[in-house]
């Protein structure tokens, strides 16, 4: 199983995200942080199993709100670099 870190950038993200949503609705709010960190849960068993950007860095999209989250993978560690909103053209 492997382990994940949030960089300071994926927390102010996260708390942005909330914020964001929060002024319209509290509780709606929490559920999207939480369906968030859930698709961040999945990535501890397969963390590769998403799109590669790059060299370095993947990215998966949470299915239900759409928020993109791109993180790394070191060694036994997975590291959230960023979360923002998917916008597909």
């Amino acid at each position: 199983m492997f382990n994940i870190y949030y960089t300071p950038e994926s927390e102010d993200n996260l708390a942005e995200v909330f914020t964001f949503i929060s002024w319209d609705n509290v509780f709606y709010a929490v559920k999207v942080i939480a369906s968030i960190k859930t698709t961040i849960d999945i990535l501890k068993i397969f963390p590769l199993s998403w799109q590669s950007i790059d060299t370095s860095r993947r990215m998966v999209v949470d299915s239900k709100y759409r928020y993109k989250i791109i993180y790394t993978v070191k060694n036994s560690n997975v590291y959230i670099l960023s979360i923002s909103k998917y916008k597909s053209y």
